[in-house]
This record gives structure tokens, C-alpha cells and sequence, in this order.
């Protein structure tokens, strides 16, 4: 299970709304996608493409986990596969993070060598350029 579901979404409204709005859109390749959301009541909206009698979630992960941990009340609501899910998708979402502040990291060390190497050879020249005066 890597997607969220529309099961999924069924339960992080479960005892909160029974009756949902649907809004079926038709792309230039003929392929079906609609988002649905909860009708005349607050709640979450989130998009899913029909592919064959597949759907696949395509809200965003951080938008789905910031619906899934609204409340407390919702988490109870919720079963264990989706949990781990939640947990498999923050530890992604982490390591991501951490590939970016590495990268970032490394830039701005090469950086600051540069600017040290810099820094010698302009020290190195102005020694010469005393050294000819």
C-alpha cells in the first residue's frame, strides 16, 4: 500500500458526513479524474484519476497527511494500514528533507572552500606584489 485511498478518505469523515459531492473532470487523453469532497459540511477534498476500476490518490502526500491528522478523534477513526502508511510517508517526506538540507549543505561547504581558496590566493598575491615594490 503506497497510495492513500478513497477508503481512506471514507474514514478520516467517518461519523462526520454521509453524503459527499463528486466532480467528475475528462482530460484530452479521454481519462477520467474527479476530486470529492463532503456535501454541506466542512471536511477535506481530495483527487483521485480513474484508471481502468483503479483509482490513484493524487492530492499531494503533505496535503492528504495534513487532512489525516486533523484531530485525535481521527486517528481513532482510522485503521492500522493507514497509520503505517502515515508513518511510511513522513519517513519518506523526511529523508527527502534531509537529501535536500545534505545537498545544501555540501553547496555551501564547496562554497565557503572556494571562498577560502580565494581568500589564499589573493593574500599570496598581494605578498608578491609587495615582495616586487
Amino acid at each position: 500500500m503506497n497510495k492513500f485511498t478513497l477508503e481512506n478518505y471514507f474514514q478520516l469523515h467517518d461519523g462526520k458526513a454521509i453524503d459527499f459531492r463528486l466532480r467528475v473532470q475528462k482530460d484530452q487523453n479521454n481519462q477520467y479524474s474527479f476530486y470529492i469532497r463532503p456535501q454541506d459540511v466542512d471536511g477535506e477534498t481530495w483527487d483521485f484519476k480513474v484508471i481502468g476500476n483503479f483509482l490513484e490518490c493524487t492530492t499531494s502526500v503533505s496535503e492528504t497527511l495534513n487532512s489525516l491528522l486533523v484531530d485525535g478523534e481521527t486517528l481513532t477513526n482510522l485503521d492500522k494500514n493507514v497509520l503505517f502508511l502515515m508513518i511510511k510517508q513522513l519517513a519518506i517526506k523526511i529523508q527527502e528533507l534531509e537529501t535536500v538540507n545534505t545537498s545544501q549543505r555540501d553547496q555551501l561547504f564547496k562554497r565557503v572552500e572556494e571562498l577560502e581558496q580565494f581568500q589564499r590566493e589573493y593574500e599570496t598575491q598581494q605578498e608578491h606584489d609587495r615582495d616586487r615594490s
